[in-house]
């Protein structure tokens, strides 16, 4: 295989197809025969051709794995040919390509690991490699390794992923759509293998390439804890845990709290803090009971028993162990490591009751147990090994068809004007995008300046009114004391009636209200609206004094302004706070100043 390099252009990343592309296929094109398979119907990809093709390769996948999976084998087929006749039509080589990892997909979905499978996967590859599209053929180099995964075919899969791993460096990881989600699949085949160094390399490039808080984070700060915990390196395993569970908070996942925590405990526990452990093994059991997950379960009671054993309270493990018995036989995934553990704590538990006959039964069996263990664990190690040569080999054999792969010095040139432009056009735009955002920042100090100035000018203009006011309402005082000496001299009713309504003149009319209200509110924008939402059985009046409250008027100020005694202003506050609902101890101004 002799590896092929792409044009800049073609390396550009593929976006993600969208959920309204699939909305946009006619619902005619879909249906059900009678056993809930989809049948063909034609037309079924016939919007691709309307399709941006950055994005028609993924729209392209997205329409068949909602679709033609479900067929039956001919239908299926079919459909794929007409895509084919899409590409074909659209001159589209990637879709093309993308034909065949489908049909590969298709027999794997429905027949298992199947020679059809492989030969189609081979074929996407050998297309990609034919068309020189390098990031291709790094892609379909890493599904036929998950492929080959998925079915046990542990040797055949590492050498895939490796040749992927290669292409896509080439390619620059940079570039690949998706990388994060690669490294991490490719750590998962590692991690399950027991090969926890490469796993813990490929889950430190899906860091890099997943710098945001998300769940997906989460979950690979917390797998390299889990690597570095079973190599018995604790203290770097609990800083990972402790981070990821600081970022499982922060975006509030609580799933993830609970698993990190139950992590920690378990890191407690190897350590025989089990103190420290008990709430969060407690608290991961009882979270794992509620997702129904099942080993976890057993693997926290399994882990609790012991901590109830060191502290001598043997009836309880034994109730445990007979609820980690039925957990354990509900387990779908093998539990032969927690078999060997269960029959070992009911041995212990049987010693401390003096039942020395039952303890001892328990004690073969554990060693029998113990024995299939260690012969599958000599497998995985055997396994390991093969793994090792393998991943020397394939670079070894990726190394010298590199060392004899020629690049085309007009495409090298080629890339290098291309980068240099991209260069230029990205330093224009930040340019662009600096002078601005000056701008903006300059046109926000303006308008902040005028906002402030409008808002002084608002404050002298309702202070001087507001003082107007009040000089006015002096001269109504002395208009009255002299109406009230007036009104001693005359006896006849009519000029004592009329004296009497001049001395209840005050300037606080329902004009002057109105245009003061303006020049308060300019001042105080939410004032009276708060006002009313918090209390609604406030009447006018209520609001004219606690308005000139506001402005902390004295209840001498408050009166004038009212054209009320100041016993009047008193009484008016104190009905105020039955109206607000005030304790005793509550201070009516600092509660207005507050509004």
């Amino acid at each position: 295989m002799t590896p092929k390099y792409l044009n800049l252009l073609q390396l550009k990343l593929l976006c993600i197809i969208t959920v309204w592309l699939i909305l946009l296929t006619p619902l005619f094109t879909y249906g059900l025969n009678g056993d809930g398979r989809h049948i063909y119907r034609p037309g079924l990809f016939a919007n691709l051709k309307d399709t941006a093709e950055a994005n028609r390769v993924e729209a392209a996948r997205a329409i068949y794995r909602v679709n033609c999976r479900k067929m039956n084998e001919a239908d299926a087929m079919k459909s794929l040919d007409d895509m084919k006749q899409v590409a074909l039509h659209l001159s589209d080589i990637k879709m093309e390509c993308a034909i065949y990892d489908m049909r590969a997909d298709y027999y794997s979905v429905n027949k298992g690991y199947n020679p059809k499978s492989t030969a189609y996967f081979d074929a996407a590859i050998a297309f990609a490699q034919a068309e020189q599209l390098q990031l291709e053929t790094g892609i379909y180099q890493h599904r036929k390794a998950n492929y080959y995964f998925l079915y046990k075919q542990n040797s055949a899969a590492c050498r895939y992923y490796l040749l992927s791993e290669e292409n896509l460096r080439e390619v620059g990881f940079d570039n690949v759509p998706g990388i994060a989600n690669i490294f991490s699949e490719t750590a998962n085949f590692y991690y399950t293998l027991g090969d926890f160094d490469n796993a813990r390399g490929n889950l430190r490039l899906a860091l890099k390439y997943q710098p945001n808080a998300t769940r997906t984070r989460v979950n690979i700060m917390n797998t390299i804890g889990l690597t570095y915990r079973n190599d018995g390196h604790y203290n770097t395993a609990m800083s990972y845990f402790n981070n990821a569970q600081k970022m499982a908070l922060a975006i509030k996942d609580s799933a993830w709290v609970a698993i990190t925590a139950g992590n920690i405990g378990s890191v407690y526990f190897l350590q025989h803090q089990y103190d420290k452990a008990r709430p969060l093994i407690e608290a991961d059991y009882r979270q794992s009971l509620k997702y129904d997950e099942k080993l976890n379960s057993a693997i926290a009671l399994l882990r609790l028993i012991r901590i109830n054993i060191e502290y001598g309270q043997s009836k309880l493990a034994a109730l445990q162990l007979d609820t980690a018995d039925k957990i354990m036989l509900r387990c779908p995934e093998n539990v032969l490591t927690q078999r060997v553990q269960y029959y070992d704590l009911r041995a212990e538990i049987n010693e401390r009751l003096g039942k020395g006959a039952q303890a001892a039964l328990y004690r073969d069996t554990s060693e029998n147990l113990r024995d299939s263990v260690a012969k599958r664990d000599n497998i995985t190690a055997i396994e390991r090994v093969r793994l090792q040569w393998v991943i020397e080999k394939s670079r070894e054999e990726f190394d010298t068809l590199k060392e004899s792969a020629k690049v085309d010095s007009f495409k090298q040139n080629t890339i290098i004007v291309v980068l240099i432009l991209l260069i230029i056009i990205t330093v224009l735009i930040y340019n662009r995008q600096r002078l601005k955002a000056k701008k903006d920042k300059e046109l926000l100090a303006s308008e902040k300046l005028r906002v402030d100035e409008e808002l002084k000018n608002a404050i002298l203009v309702l202070r001087g009114y507001t003082e107007n006011l009040m000089q006015k309402n002096t001269l109504i005082d002395e208009i009255k004391t002299e109406l009230e000496n007036i009104q001693l001299k005359y006896t006849d009713t009519g000029v004592a009636g009329n004296l009497d309504k001049m001395m209840q003149a005050h300037i606080m009319t329902d004009d002057n209200w109105g245009e003061f209200k303006k020049l308060f509110s300019r001042v105080h924008t939410t004032f009276f609206y708060n006002l009313r939402h918090s209390y609604t059985n406030l009447s006018d009046t209520d609001i004219r004094l606690l308005a000139l409250i506001k402005l902390k008027l004295n209840n001498r100020e408050i009166s004038g302004m009212l054209g009320i005694t100041i016993d009047g202003v008193k009484k008016a506050k104190q009905r105020l706070r039955k109206k607000m609902n005030l304790f005793e101890e509550d201070d009516i101004e600092d509660i207005v100043n507050a509004l």
